[in-house]
C-alpha cells in the first residue's frame, strides 16, 4: 500500500469500498482487508454483492450461517491480525433487528409470525438497502473488530444504501403509516363517511384474513419504531462520523471516471467522509526510449519486420496507452 493509502486504512474503524461496477471494487475491499489483517487488525468484511464476487474469493460458503462472520486464513498474519468475512442475508438481518429493538420476545414474535412480514421482509422496497447498513451497524457495534470493511454495490446503488436511514426516518414520519400502524379503526376513520363500505370491499377483494394480517403486521410493528427510530439515527451519524472514511474505486475509463467524480461530488454533498481514490486496472508506464541517442532511436524506426520491430511497436502503444490513462485520472 502506499503511504496515504496505509494513512486512511490504520486511521479509520470503518471502511466503505464505492465506485462504478466493473472496476474491481470488491478485488479492493479484500486487498485492503488482507492488508490491514496484516497489519495487526483485527478485521472483517461486509459484502452486500448479490453476485458473491467476495464471497468466493474469501471462501464464504452458501447455506445456514452464511450471514455470520467467518475466519479466513492468512498465511504471515501476526498474532494479533485476522481477517473474517461475512455476506449479507437481508431476511436475518431484519429478523435480528427485530429481536433486538422490541421491548419483549413476544411482541418480537408477533412480527416474526405476520404471514405479511414472512412475505414482505426480504422483498420490501429499500429493505435490503437498509439491512445492509443495519448489518454494518450490527458488526461495528459488537467491538469485536478494529476495522470494519463494506463492499458497496455499484455507485448508482451504494447512493441508495447510503440514503436508506434516512429514507426509513421518513416513512416512519409518513401519515399513511401512522394510521396504519393505529390499527384498524383508525384505517377505517380515514376513509370517512364510506369507511364501512371501503372496507368491506377491500375484504372482498384481497380477503378478510389478508386484511387482517396487513393490519396486524402494521400494529405489531409499532412496537418496534423506536428502537428503528433510533437506530437510523445512529447509523447516520456513524456513516458521517471522523472514524470512518470512503475510498472511490475507478478505472482510466472515460465513463468510469466521470461516474467516480459524480460520486466523490455526491458524498461530499451529503457530508460522508471522503478518503481518496483507488484506480485500479491501470496499465504501467514502460521505460521511456527517450535516453536512446539519436542514432539509436533511428535503428529502431528502421528495424526490418521482426520480433524486436513488433516488440518496439508493442513499447509505444504501451506508452501511449499510458499516457491517455494517466490523462482521463488527472481529472479526478
Amino acid at each position: 500500500m502506499t503511504g496515504s493509502l496505509r494513512d486512511v486504512v490504520e486511521g479509520t474503524d470503518l471502511l466503505l469500498t464505492a465506485g462504478p461496477g466493473g472496476v474491481g471494487k470488491t478485488s479492493t475491499a479484500a486487498a485492503l482487508g488482507v492488508a490491514a489483517a496484516r497489519s495487526g487488525r483485527r478485521v472483517v468484511v461486509l459484502t452486500v454483492d448479490p453476485a458473491r464476487r467476495l464471497a468466493d474469493a474469501l471462501g464464504l460458503a452458501e447455506g445456514e450461517g452464511a450471514d455470520l462472520p467467518h475466519r479466513v486464513d492468512l498465511a504471515g498474519t501476526p498474532k494479533s491480525g485476522e481477517l473474517w468475512a461475512v455476506m449479507l442475508d437481508a431476511q436475518a438481518t431484519f429478523d435480528r433487528l427485530v429481536r433486538e429493538q422490541s421491548p419483549t420476545e413476544r411482541q418480537a414474535e408477533a412480527v416474526l409470525g405476520n404471514a405479511v412480514y414472512k412475505a414482505l421482509s426480504g422483498q420490501l422496497a429499500g429493505a435490503q438497502e437498509y439491512m445492509a447498513i443495519e448489518r454494518l451497524h450490527q458488526l461495528y457495534a459488537s467491538g469485536e473488530w478494529d476495522l470494519v470493511i463494506v463492499d458497496t454495490p455499484p455507485s448508482r446503488h451504494a447512493l441508495d444504501l447510503l440514503e436508506a436511514p434516512e429514507r426509513l426516518t421518513r416513512f416512519l414520519g409518513h401519515p399513511v403509516y401512522r394510521t396504519l400502524t393505529a390499527g384498524q379503526r383508525a384505517f377505517a376513520r380515514v376513509t370517512d363517511a364510506a369507511s364501512s363500505v371501503f372496507l368491506w370491499a377491500v375484504k372482498r377483494l384481497a380477503g378478510p384474513q389478508l386484511v387482517q394480517d396487513v393490519l396486524e403486521f402494521f400494529k405489531s410493528l409499532a412496537y418496534v419504531e423506536p428502537g428503528l427510530r433510533a437506530r437510523a439515527e445512529e447509523v447516520s451519524t456513524l456513516l458521517r462520523a471522523e472514524s470512518t472514511s470512503f475510498v472511490v474505486v475507478t478505472s482510466p475509463r472515460s465513463e468510469a471516471v466521470g461516474e467516480a467524480n459524480h460520486l466523490i461530488d455526491a458524498l461530499e454533498h451529503r457530508g460522508f467522509p471522503f478518503g481518496g481514490v483507488i484506480a485500479n486496472l491501470v496499465h504501467p508506464m514502460p521505460e521511456s526510449l527517450d535516453s536512446l541517442s539519436a542514432k539509436e532511436r533511428k535503428a529502431l524506426d528502421s528495424l526490418e519486420p521482426g520480433p524486436l520491430a513488433d516488440h518496439v511497436a508493442w513499447h509505444r502503444q504501451l506508452t501511449e496507452l499510458a499516457l491517455s490513462e494517466r490523462e482521463q485520472l488527472s481529472t479526478l
